[in-house]
């Protein structure tokens, strides 16, 4: 097993998020968790764009004839060719990279809060209760290690769930979503700040 260092390693284009992502923007993952230096934010298009490399990085040497073009790469982009943000994945020993405390910003209203509201196994990854993120437009900050497979349920939902929902969409009325899993059963709850207290 590896730890990874995502970082921007160029823009070819005009990352127009909300906040853009520049060259220097990264984080790391370790042990199927995604630690983001002071708690963000890492643009979420980008992130669901990437998530599926991650965990075969994790585990792949860099350079092995063995395996396929996964091991051989070290770039990805962003999905928006507008703004071809190119991701260097860098390989590194476990332990070796220093990640500073993390914290979410001020929720303001219009904001959605992913939090996990129980868990109804056991989960390995090191979830607990109250373990939260926030999108803010398009972008994703993350105030502790946050499970990379439970991202990768939620990031497609929080695109859909930050925008205006048709009333007769499934999407309108679901808060919850469980994590893939079926030994740890982590329930995510996904709320709009100004429901929150609701």
């Amino acid at each position: 097993m590896h730890e990874l260092w995502i970082e921007v390693d160029r823009v070819d284009g005009a990352c127009s998020g909300p906040v853009p992502m520049t060259p220097g923007t990264g984080f790391l993952v370790r042990g199927g968790r995604l630690h983001v230096p002071g708690g963000g934010p890492i643009c979420l298009f980008a992130l669901q764009s990437l998530l599926p490399l991650l965990p075969a990085k994790e585990r792949l040497t860099d350079d092995d004839p063995s395996v396929d073009w996964l091991g051989r790469i070290r770039h990805a982009q962003c999905p928006d060719p507008a703004g071809r943000v190119q991701w260097r994945i860098d390989q590194r020993p476990v332990g070796e990279t220093t990640v500073g405390p993390a914290r979410s910003p001020t929720p303001q209203p219009g904001d959605l809060r992913v939090t996990v509201a129980r868990i109804d196994g056991r989960c390995n990854e090191g979830t607990r209760v109250g373990d939260a993120a926030l999108m803010r437009g398009s972008s994703l900050y993350v105030a502790q290690p946050f499970c990379l497979y439970a991202l990768a349920t939620l990031l497609p939902l929080l695109a859909a769930k930050g925008r205006e929902q048709d009333p007769g969409d499934w999407m309108h009325e679901t808060v919850d979503a469980v994590c893939p899993d079926p030994l740890g059963n982590v329930i995510f709850r996904i709320k709009r700040v100004d429901e929150a207290a609701a």
